[in-house]
């Protein structure tokens, strides 16, 4: 049974950043120089906190940071600006290297590590096209003054820690980093970044098939059937306008984007439900499951906030969090926050011109340009992406506005009821949210948050618009005082997992989640009988089962009425429980059936690419009800023919589905395995709630991005707060806390973090005093 722990103890592994250059890293292989690194000596806990400063900070007044065993830290401050100067020191001293690393591929800067490959500095102009910085110099002139002198003094904070540190994280010495100062308006780019529209995902796929005959046939199926999931980047297929390497850099540029914020489950139980008899939150957010992981554990008290939570690394604000009065979690909501815009038409004194040098190392810089309309910098001049020769296409996004996600979620966590919570969030717009909301009063409820264009019902019809037509839906933007919210449902709980969050009077999205998830979460909370316990929603967060495969099964068995059982590979599907648990042979004798059935389904119908691995199974169900019994059978008896063979050779379905322990570095050849860690058997797939997304495969494979961060909140009381990491807090190599928390993690378990100052001081491993510069 999953239980919590308050201070469990050391060793495991895991992977490092946005799984994000992996082509362009491994070609450093070839350069001797940039590897002849070793790796640090193994650095125990008390070893890396004594390496944190604390005398002579710039600060107002003296500061305590307590650190619990597994390096998470809580700030108490006099002031607000030490506070935020504290957590940037907090992140440097932790994430240093992958800041960097993030810093560099949010702004296009992947040649500065990687060196003079060709896709790479493909990679960099198309990066650099998409712009993530463009619209941080008027957001940051739009800030509110306090907020603006939170997110300076937290870039101090790093700062601070970057000119003083004697001993830089190894990743500055193979990636070639030097020391360079912070600005904010890099902090926000990195925050665009991570605030990524998931239908740029699906337009790729959707570019690649336009020369299709049934082309107007696919996009009436994509972007008309918003319930189905979006396309994995690995399932787009091949374009003839690209060269193998710059397919190969499309992959990793859709990696990048895919790794930062697909999915997630969040769900709020209200007190008539809870074995404490108030509220309960449960969170895991579905992001790439890399080292190190994406998230901090934090926690704050200043003069004005008093907050635990999740920290996107590099980014002064807790996206999940826990306070005295509330708590909130979120999925993407999905929503439609951008438009491809033919611009072909528009006067040429309109579009700009934009030149920029490229560094690149172990070689000469190099020159790019790209252009930008009123609508957006010109996507077609990115030599990645799949648009034809004769097209002007531009990229209409929100993230390219001056929202202000800083601001409204340091106000979210200074709410104190649901209104507040919805008022705080009116400037957020990237990446669009479904936040779910629990609080001490006993509220339960849901807020979707971003800025949207309010398109009229057409939108879907074209996959590139007219000029014309988008301007006048970009006229009019909701806000999200203008979505739908939802307060105290009858049922007792409010659950999100990337489906559409109410009803709306103008389109939200195209390419939401497929049900299961969603489905599971309901089922699971209106059928229980028991209270919910912290316990009982650990449990929920590591559910492998799934719905859309049993029916699928079954749907199966009853059109083909016995004609299946005379196979003893069918038996084992049939006994099934429609759990992909790791141990379960049952999981890989479906995945072994079903992945070449699906593909002769759509062989049969003419349609062969319309398999799409990353559609989930109901798209196969569809299939499987308007197909004729004879080409279910033919199928049928083809996929159970080739199951034989995967079933022959692997016992269960952990022996396929594989979570590797590596960072980055761990792709390069010859000395990668350094930087390579383990190779675990994990349950999970694409559609279950503990969520493992991978290729549609019966071979040995590893998960993309799922579930790799959790979090649960009783609102009975401050200090019941639980978390766990798939990894670690700490980014240094070999650190006693790089993958402490892999094994928790691993076992459903979590670890407590008070809220209360004075429960965080008592289970305090370590706490320092950081005093002010005399």
């Amino acid at each position: 049974m999953p239980r919590t722990r308050r201070r469990p103890r050391r060793r495991a592994s895991l992977r490092s950043l946005v799984r994000w250059p992996l082509v362009a890293l491994s070609a450093l292989g070839t350069s001797a120089c940039a590897l002849v690194t070793s790796l640090p000596e193994a650095t125990t806990l008390d070893a890396r906190l004594a390496a944190f400063p604390t005398e002579n900070l710039p600060l107002e007044r003296p500061v305590t940071v307590h650190w619990d065993a597994h390096q998470i830290p809580f700030v108490e401050a006099a002031t607000d600006a030490d506070a935020a100067f504290v957590l940037g020191l907090v992140h440097a001293h932790l994430r240093l290297g992958q800041m960097e690393t993030a810093r560099r591929l949010s702004q296009g800067r992947v040649a500065e590590m990687a060196g003079p490959i060709p896709f790479v500095l493909d990679l960099d102009h198309s990066l650099r096209t998409l712009g993530f910085g463009r619209a941080a110099p008027d957001i940051l002139a739009a800030m509110p003054e306090d907020s603006r002198r939170w997110l300076e003094r937290f870039t101090d904070g790093i700062n601070h820690y970057l000119k003083t540190t004697e001993t830089l994280p190894h990743d500055f010495a193979v990636l070639g980093l030097e020391r360079e100062p912070w600005r904010p308006e890099e902090i926000l780019t990195i925050g665009r970044l991570a605030g990524t529209d998931i239908n740029w995902l699906k337009w790729v796929g959707l570019l690649s098939q336009r020369d299709r005959p049934d082309f107007a046939r696919v996009l009436d199926r994509e972007l008309g059937y918003g319930r189905l999931a979006p396309t994995s980047a690995a399932a787009v297929g091949r374009s003839a306008a690209l060269t193998s390497g710059q397919e190969r850099a499309l992959a990793v540029l859709l990696e990048i984007l895919e790794g930062w914020g697909r999915g997630s489950n969040s769900l709020a139980v209200a007190g008539s439900r809870t074995a404490s008899g108030a509220p309960m939150i449960a969170n895991d957010p579905h992001l790439g499951v890399s080292q190190p992981n994406l998230w901090l554990i934090a926690g704050v008290k200043s003069p004005s906030l008093h907050v635990v939570g999740l920290m996107p690394v590099a980014l002064p604000l807790f996206a999940i969090g826990r306070t005295p009065e509330i708590a909130w979690g979120g999925t993407n909501m999905r929503a439609a926050s951008s438009d491809l815009v033919d611009v072909s038409g528009l006067p040429p004194g309109t579009i700009t011109t934009e030149t920029y040098d490229i560094p690149v190392r172990y070689w000469f810089d190099t020159t790019r340009t790209s252009r930008v309309s009123p609508h957006g910098p010109i996507l077609s001049d990115a030599p990645l992406l799949p648009f034809r020769p004769d097209e002007t296409v531009a990229l209409r996004w929100i993230g390219h506005t001056p929202t202000d996600e800083i601001s409204a979620l340091l106000n979210a966590s200074r709410a104190t009821s649901l209104e507040d919570f919805r008022a705080a969030l009116e400037p957020f717009g990237v990446s669009a949210q479904n936040f779910v909301y629990a609080d001490r009063s006993g509220t339960v409820g849901l807020v979707a948050a971003t800025r949207i264009p309010r398109r009229d019902i057409t939108a879907p019809e074209r996959l590139v618009q007219p000029a014309r037509v988008v301007s006048d839906w970009w006229t009019d933007i909701a806000t999200t005082a203008d979505l739908p919210v939802i307060a105290d449902p009858p049922d007792g709980f409010v659950a999100s997992a990337n489906n559409p969050p109410g009803p709306s009077p103008f389109p939200l999205g195209w390419f939401f989640s497929s049900p299961d998830r969603i489905e599971r979460l309901s089922d699971l909370v209106r059928t229980r009988d028991e209270p919910w316990t912290v316990e009982a929603l650990a449990r929920l967060q590591t559910d492998t089962f799934s719905l859309s495969a049993l029916t699928l099964r079954d749907d199966l068995a009853a059109r083909l009425d016995g004609a299946l059982t005379a196979h003893p590979l069918w038996d084992l599907i049939a006994g099934w429980d429609g759990r992909y648990d790791a141990d379960s042979r049952g999981a890989l004798a479906f995945q072994a059936f079903f992945v070449p059935f699906a593909t002769r389904l759509w062989e049969a119908a003419d349609r062969p690419d319309d398999w799409d691995g990353g559609d989930g199974k109901w798209r196969v169900l569809e299939a499987v009800r308007a197909a004729d019994d004879a080409t279910l059978r033919a199928a049928a008896e083809h996929a159970l023919a080739e199951a034989a063979k995967p079933l022959a050779e692997y016992r269960v379905w952990g022996d396929i589905h594989r979570l590797r322990v590596a960072t980055i570095l761990g792709n390069i050849p010859v000395v990668g395995g350094r930087y390579r860690f383990g190779d675990f058997p994990t349950g999970g797939s694409q559609e279950t709630l503990l969520k493992s997304a991978h290729e549609e495969t019966a071979a040995p494979h590893r998960v993309r991005y799922g579930a790799q961060a959790r979090h649960i909140s009783d609102m009975a009381d401050p200090d019941a707060n639980h978390f766990v990491l798939l990894g670690g807090q700490d980014g240094w190599f070999n650190s006693a806390t790089q993958f402490d928390q892999l094994d928790l993690w691993r076992a459903g378990t979590l670890v407590q973090v008070p809220l209360m100052p004075e429960s965080v001081a008592e289970n305090a491993y370590v706490s320092h005093t950081l005093t002010p510069a005399r």
